[in-house]
Formats: structure tokens, sequence, C-alpha cells
């Protein structure tokens, strides 16, 4: 399969998993996973600010924008930059948050949505899957500071943004 071949695949998955959850999930309310709620902005400010000191604190630190091969992702960066984000988002910090929350509480919500995003990324290295993990959870601590899905997307929108450019 060529690069950009591998992007359509990953773009359809991505548009499907976003149709899915905006439009299949019955049992949550719209509201439960954080797509229609204000967003309080003073905490999740700063959530967004330590999350983007993170970001590149980490990589001057790992490197984990390189050496890998890109090709694939900036033959589509609509899917790299903007899709895949906003459907791993609505997964895991929309619809996993929602589901969890009430189950088993706040502290494992943000584990286990963080831990199975996380894992997602298997094909990288542990260290970078640690700083995934790291990333998630703070993705997490501004879905549920702010209540709404909006700011995990855009930080992970401009992280995703930021790594392939």
């Amino acid at each position: 399969m060529t690069p950009i071949e591998s992007a359509l695949v990953k773009a359809a998955v991505a548009g499907a998993a976003i149709a899915l959850v905006l439009f299949k999930t019955k049992h949550l309310s719209r509201a439960d996973m954080g797509l229609v709620r204000p967003v309080r902005l003073p905490l999740t400010f700063g959530i967004m600010l330590l999350y983007f000191g993170w970001m590149l604190g980490t990589n001057a630190l790992l490197g984990w924008r390189g050496p890998w091969d890109w090709t694939p992702w900036l033959a589509a960066p609509l899917l790299a930059g903007f899709l895949g984000p906003i459907a791993e988002e609505l997964i895991f910090r929309g619809w996993f948050f929602a589901l969890l929350k009430p189950k088993v509480g706040v502290a494992a919500t943000l584990l286990l949505t963080s831990a199975g995003w996380a894992l997602l990324h298997y094909d990288y290295s542990w260290a970078v899957i640690g700083v995934i993990l790291v990333d998630g959870l703070l993705l997490g601590l501004a879905r549920l500071t702010s209540r709404s899905v909006w700011p995990p997307i855009a930080m992970h929108i401009i992280y995703n943004l930021y790594a392939i450019w």
C-alpha cells in the first residue's frame, strides 16, 4: 500500500469513527460527551499552557518529532492534523470518558482513557508512548475542567500539526 493509499484508508476510518460517535451514540447525550457544554476557560487555559509546555519540553528532551518518515502524514495533512485528532478525542475524551466517569470515577477514567489512547500508538517507542500517556492525562484534565471535548480536540490538533511540521 502506498503512503497515499494508507492515508486514505486512515482518513476513511477516522471519518467513520467521527460519524459513529456523533450520530450513533444514543445512550449518551451530546452534553454527556462534552459536545454542547459551555467551556470553563480560566483553569482550562492553564492546562492548555501546561500541555504546550509539556509538548515543547518533551520534544527538546526526547526528540520525539523525529527521525520518523512523516511522508504519509505530510501527504494527508488533513488526516494527521485534523481528522485523526477529532476522531481520537471524540472516542477517548468524549465517548469513553462519558461512559467510564459515572462507573469508575474521575481518577480511573483519566487513567483508563489515557492508557487506552497511549496504547493506540503502539508503533512508537516506549519512551514516546510514555509521553503520549501523559499527553492523554493532560487532555483528560482539560476535558474534566472544561466540561467540554472541544479544548482537548483543539489541543490535540495543535500537537499533531507541531509533530509533523
